[in-house]
């Protein structure tokens, strides 16, 4: 992250990790949105003054670690690339600053809604019989079995409307990796736009919309196991990786 968006961060008004617990969204529209992340400096321009950002002290970009979980036949991932309605993500994420965590369970129910279930346990690369019965209590346990697959590490700004029930999430510095290599996309930025569907026009959809950044759906489990293993079944996603190099590479 370059210094001028390190300065541009520290002038927004802070917000405290208990507080934005308070941005409970439980009719909300969650859009992603992805971009290269030289425009990350004029979207805070555009939307600084409408929005807070987390702060821990003087810290305000927070590392995240994730470790996700597959069957030895990928149905987490031949699931997505089939288009199911009904499908799950299993992994371990990190809280790198604070080392808390969290066993995950995201569940998508339909096209529009994901639930998410999470505990708190110490982090293990396998699954022992207690975060078994933890992720069975959520999802059918595959009769294969689970096991690591792909890691995923960034760091995240959080913002919080002023004025609006509003949480964003811009991710950046992305790397994917697994026991064999590491692929690095210092360029792509993921936005996540988590909002109140009782609201009207998003100061920040809006500043995306005039920086001609579209809605664009992204999962970084999937496209993490496209870049490393590319010979693994993947025409569904095939513009994606065409979009991605573009944004990264320009070509």
């Amino acid at each position: 992250m370059n210094e001028q968006l390190k300065n541009k961060l520290q002038l927004l008004d802070p917000i405290s990790l208990d507080e934005l617990c308070d941005y409970k969204l439980l009719n909300r529209i969650d859009t992603k949105y992805i971009c290269n992340a030289k425009y990350i400096n004029q979207i805070i321009d555009r939307v600084g003054s409408d929005f807070k950002i987390q702060t821990s002290g003087s810290k305000r970009v927070f590392g995240y670690e994730s470790l996700y979980f597959d069957t030895p036949e990928m149905k987490t991932y031949f699931d997505h690339h089939q288009g199911k309605r009904i499908r799950y993500k299993i992994r371990f994420r990190k809280y790198l600053d604070t080392e808390d965590v969290f066993l995950e369970v995201k569940k998508k129910k339909d096209f529009i809604r994901t639930n998410k279930k999470r505990n708190q346990f110490s982090f293990s690369s396998t699954l022992d019989n207690l975060h078994l019965d933890f992720i069975g209590e959520n999802i059918p346990i595959p009769k294969s079995g689970l096991y690591p697959t792909i890691w995923t590490i960034f760091d995240r700004i959080t913002l919080a409307g002023k004025n609006q029930l509003e949480r964003i999430t811009i991710d950046t510095n992305l790397r994917f990796k697994n026991n064999n290599q590491e692929i690095c996309l210092p360029e792509l930025s993921i936005i996540e736009v988590k909002r109140d569907k009782a609201n009207g026009v998003s100061p920040f959809t809006e500043a995306l919309r005039e920086l001609n950044i579209r809605a664009y759906g992204f999962s970084k489990y999937i496209m993490g196991n496209v870049l490393l293993t590319p010979n693994i079944k993947h025409n569904r996603f095939l513009k994606k990786v065409v979009t991605i190099n573009k944004i990264c590479y320009g070509t």
